[in-house]
């Protein structure tokens, strides 16, 4: 361990407070599933995982509430507390289920990490607390866990300085926006009243699993290749193929705004932003967007193009998250009660499309000690009832769409068929005429 002094509490951000919050009503955890070829060490992944919560030491906290306001506190004796498991197994798909969809306690540590191994290789399951982190933390920890195991095989001893950096918070990005960028964050909303039909069954938030369709890479360049002679990115692409498949799957009505929500890093505003501790420094808002009859894909992408690049103009997530910010400073107790009060309101027996895109996974990032994964994908967090949340992300060129549903509120046939619709969207564009 580092001879620098580290300190045994730290504040919670009022993003951190929000999101712990809103687990009445969802599933929160945030994380990866990376397959080798080969095998790794047990013994030097042990160690590295215990390392990882000296490098980062938010990681090795509890999430404590008072009256006032939250905050993240050590804990004692972190070697007992090793989140880290070996999972011997023939079916590796059903162990990756069970332990993304098994919770971080907010007694802690806030990350939790399973060597899966089969008979032929081995399988890391990674996940973070998405109450401390975000998507791109998640990212950030398996970069830093694939660094200790590498840094470790070179020399035994080593031991990581702590990331004692500050954690961002939104009033840290308002301080970065020039006036005109302020003007239009204060008009961009993060909520949004639920307008789609999906039917539901409960609202339990029991029997979390996960659906996932992957895009192969050499279809995914054909997409990529169309969005740019579009001038359109690949978020783009992928919203307007969601937005399509909702609109099949649920039939909204045409020429009425339909929330659906997307999620924005805010790291982009932020200085130096490889070298921030693990934080929750995303938030959501929804496009409003309509739906038009008989608009062919290329309709409906130049439509999304165009509403995402108002909201990235209006940085549409810095007034909301500032907000929170200030709303926290009142004091959890007070806080709790002025959110559950909005969750009320909002209650319309509907649910809305919630789209998350995580983006690469940087395989340069990943090498644990010269071996990197040859497969990877990000589990998202998932909301109780009629969810349909997916989570986008890439690697090695392939595109992955992971939902999380829990089986006891929404069947699954409903958000098999989104992912199945989504997906006849890109083969569209990815198999047809020219392809």
């Amino acid at each position: 361990m580092s001879a620098s002094i580290v300190p045994q509490t730290f504040p919670a951000t009022g993003v951190d407070t929000a999101v712990s919050i809103t687990r009445k009503v969802t599933q929160h955890r945030i994380g990866l599933r990376l397959v080798f070829a080969g095998r790794l060490d047990p013994d030097r992944l042990a160690r590295s995982v215990r390392l990882s919560v000296d490098a980062e030491p938010v990681l090795g906290c509890s999430f404590e509430v008072g009256s006032h306001k939250a905050s993240w506190r050590r804990l004692a004796d972190l070697d007992a507390a090793l989140p880290f498991r070996i999972l011997d197994t023939d079916d590796p798909d059903a162990v990756h289920t069970t332990f993304q969809a098994a919770g971080i306690a907010d007694t802690g540590p806030q990350v939790a990490v399973a060597l899966v191994r089969t008979a032929s290789h081995d399988e890391l399951g990674v996940k973070i607390s998405h109450v401390l982190g975000d998507g791109q933390a998640a990212k950030q920890y398996s970069y830093l866990l694939a660094d200790l195991y590498t840094r470790l095989g070179a020399d035994p001893s080593y031991a990581p300085e702590p990331n004692l950096r500050a954690r961002p918070t939104a009033i840290d990005v308002w301080d970065r926006l020039t006036p005109t960028q302020r003007s239009a964050a204060k008009k961009a909303k993060s909520w949004a009243i639920p307008n789609w039909e999906v039917r539901s069954k409960a609202v339990t938030g029991e029997g979390l699993t996960f659906r996932i369709r992957t895009l192969p890479p050499e279809r995914f360049s054909i997409l990529r290749a169309y969005g740019k002679a579009r001038g359109s990115t690949v978020n783009d692409m992928m919203l307007a193929a969601f937005f399509r498949a909702c609109t099949r799957a649920f039939d909204p009505p045409c020429g009425v705004p339909l929330s659906l929500m997307c999620t924005a890093d805010l790291r982009r505003y932020l200085p130096d932003a490889d070298t921030l501790p693990i934080a929750n420094i995303s938030i959501s808002g929804s496009l409003d967007i309509e739906r038009v009859a008989d608009e062919d894909f290329d309709g409906t992408l130049s439509r999304v193009k165009e509403r995402m690049g108002v909201w990235a103009d209006a940085c549409y997530g810095a007034g909301p998250a500032k907000n929170a910010e200030k709303l926290a400073s009142l004091g959890y107790g007070v806080t709790k009660v002025l959110l559950e009060i909005a969750f009320k309101s909002g209650r319309s027996g509907k649910s809305y499309p919630w789209f998350t895109n995580i983006g690469v996974i940087d395989e340069a990032r990943l090498s644990f000690g010269g071996v990197a994964p040859v497969a990877g994908h990000m589990f998202g967090p998932s909301a109780f009832g009629p969810s349909i949340v997916p989570t986008i992300s890439t690697y090695r060129g392939a595109l992955a769409m992971c939902m999380g549903l829990c089986d006891q509120d929404i069947d699954v046939e409903i958000v098999e068929n989104v992912l199945t619709m989504t997906f006849e969207e890109l083969d569209a564009v990815t198999t047809g005429p020219g392809h």
